[in-house]
């Protein structure tokens, strides 16, 4: 009886060290798949922030050349203007030399 026991008493703790075991094991699965699962989720999460990024940029791109467009057409429309401008007073400078001419002829 005793032997029965004591055969009992190892199977029971042969067992408790097999469940011990298989504890352990799933223990280091569910860390295993927290790690792979955490890894996974900062390289999507990294990749999202990169393609914001990129998002980011080329919108600013845009808008830059956007803004430089109509900065190029407001400078040429300045620049007709001031050439109409100088086209007008052109003539206007013209008299001005042939009357200060004239006057410095007639003065000598």
């Amino acid at each position: 009886m005793e032997a029965e026991i004591l055969i009992e008493i190892k199977d029971t703790e042969k067992k408790a060290d097999e469940t011990m075991e298989r504890a352990r094991r799933e223990s280091e699965f569910i860390v295993q798949e927290a790690i792979r699962n955490s890894s996974k989720l900062l390289a999507d999460r990294q990749d999202e922030l990169k393609k914001a990024q990129e998002k980011k940029i080329m919108d600013f791109r845009e808008k830059s050349k956007l803004i430089k467009e109509e900065k190029l057409i407001e400078g040429k429309a300045q620049a007709k203007q001031l050439k109409a401008k100088a086209e007008k007073n052109t003539g206007k400078a013209a008299e001005l030399l042939l009357k200060k001419f004239e006057e410095m002829v007639q003065n000598a």
